[in-house]
């Protein structure tokens, strides 16, 4: 028998030794940089930010830049992606012919609008897999557009809207109302829907919606239904009145598209917090883009 050599039997150690983690090849695939969308679409949850500024995303048309880019770190890219997962659950297997949408087969690509869950088979045979589509809605007169997470028939005579987002364990056990960012989203959603030409604007209820939270966490205990729920669902009524600003905002970019100046920005100097994060504060502060809109001055 020939003796094994010391240094060939560590060298076939070495070579069979995992050279990665598992950690390292998912850091490898989440998280870094992320290039800014496109600033062409004035969508719905842009402007329900609480830093959202008018003048700088006329700057973003007038500079021809798009959103700045972001860093995302790669528990918040986990987060993200978790939140994105839960969402499709809901729509797709928890709410069962509850949910209500726009649907297309992952596998052939039929579609189906507006109707509860469908069944039935591809042509190949295969049983469909039906991914959920949000239903976009515009508002022509704010240049504005917005995708509702989840359309649910409930058992009334009109469809219910929901905005659908993940919480971390502590923010869901303590949490008695809606963030604001989300309740203001869903009830721009309510008056965009309302005032809408679309076909199935009858079929929505358009005095109230939801907004359900999930918990990223085992839940909480719940008094109406006395067990430990994932869940948290709040009421969001209808009021016109609490957008007037986010509108103003809105109407204050259209009107920049549509050639009529600068707005005014949400910054008083170039020092303020928001002001020195901002990635157009230099052109913003320099005195070569006027204001000509005053935004708070706008009828909505």
């Amino acid at each position: 028998m020939i003796p094994v050599v010391p240094w060939l039997k560590n060298a076939v150690l070495q070579a069979s030794k995992p050279q990665q983690s598992i950690i390292s090849v998912l850091k490898r695939e989440l998280g870094g940089h992320r290039a800014g969308r496109s600033a062409d679409v004035l969508h719905a949850s842009d402007i329900t930010k609480s830093d959202f500024c008018a003048r700088k995303w006329a700057l973003f048309d007038f500079l021809e830049k798009g959103v700045e880019s972001q860093f995302i770190p790669t528990a918040l890219d986990v987060t993200f992606r978790m939140g994105n997962v839960a969402e499709r659950l809901v729509m797709e297997e928890w709410a069962g012919d509850a949910a209500v949408g726009h649907w297309q087969c992952r596998l052939c690509g039929l579609q189906r609008t507006m109707i509860a869950k469908p069944n039935g088979f591809c042509t190949t045979g295969v049983r469909h897999r039906w991914g959920y589509r949000q239903f976009v809605i515009e508002a022509p007169e704010y240049g504005l557009s917005g995708a509702i997470d989840g359309i649910f028939d409930v058992g009334a005579p009109h469809l219910l809207i929901a905005e659908i987002k993940t919480l971390n364990p502590t923010d869901f056990d303590t949490i008695v109302t809606p963030q604001p960012e989300h309740r203001l989203r869903t009830n721009l959603y309510l008056k965009m829907l309302a005032e809408s030409n679309s076909p199935y604007k009858d079929k929505f209820n358009l005095s109230e919606a939801r907004v359900l939270y999930i918990s990223r966490g085992y839940g909480k205990m719940n008094a109406t239904w006395n067990e430990i729920l994932p869940f948290r669902e709040f009421v969001v009524k209808r009021q016109d009145s609490d957008l007037k600003e986010i509108l103003q905002k809105a109407k204050a970019v259209k009107l920049s598209r549509e050639g009529q100046g600068m707005p005014t920005g949400i910054c008083a100097t170039a020092l303020d917090k928001i002001a020195k994060k901002c990635v157009v504060c230099k052109e913003c502060f320099s005195g070569t883009y006027p204001a000509k809109i005053p935004v708070s001055s706008l009828s909505v």
